[in-house]
């Protein structure tokens, strides 16, 4: 067995990975649209809307580990992204975009996260137009379907992106420090 030793210096932010997944997932849909191809669209928006509702997190602990000592990244949401915001002097108003959105994907992953089964016997005849109209009048989606809009999630990728470059700019911080990072020499011992 060898021995190495480890010297350097590392960053590693998750982040990063949540933001690339979000990208990910984004690119899928439109590709899916792109060829006329919906198979499994519902679970690619579902993916991209939980990813920028981490991704959003995640950069605000990352500034609020970087400007806010001492920062707990377990306090609730609502009041850790008001204080980072706060800090960085950015003026938001949650019922206008772009925070709307942040506020949309938050809801929507709490939705997801905190999900209840529900069960319910029907044997009714009911009249109405078309299926269509009585299956919307039944309302039988999950809770969360009703967030997924294409629009919805278009719409909260360019937000939470807009917010991102809005808090960098902000915080004077370069993008560079942003990204993950990995400097180490490993050197073989004895």
């Amino acid at each position: 067995m060898a021995t190495f030793h480890l010297q350097g210096h590392r960053r590693l932010y998750i982040h990063n990975t949540l933001d690339q997944g979000a990208f990910n997932a984004k690119s899928a849909i439109e590709k899916k649209l792109l060829e006329g191809n919906r198979d499994g669209i519902g679970f690619d928006y579902m993916s991209c809307g939980l990813m920028l509702a981490f991704t959003f997190e995640a950069q605000v602990n990352f500034f609020g580990n970087r400007i806010l000592k001492p920062w707990n990244h377990y306090q609730r949401w609502k009041g850790k992204v008001e204080r980072v915001f706060e800090v960085l002097s950015i003026e938001f108003d949650w019922s206008k975009r772009p925070f709307v959105s942040l506020w949309k994907m938050k809801t929507f992953r709490d939705t997801i996260a905190h999900g209840k089964a529900f069960e319910q016997d029907l044997n009714e005849d009911v009249e109405g137009a078309s299926i269509d109209e009585v299956r919307k009048a039944f309302n039988l989606k999950q809770a969360w379907e009703s967030m997924m809009t294409h629009d919805e999630i278009m719409q909260a990728y360019d937000d939470t992106n807009e917010i991102w470059k809005l808090m960098i700019e902000k915080s004077g911080i370069e993008i560079t420090e942003t990204i993950d990072q990995v400097d180490i020499v490993f050197t073989p011992k004895g």
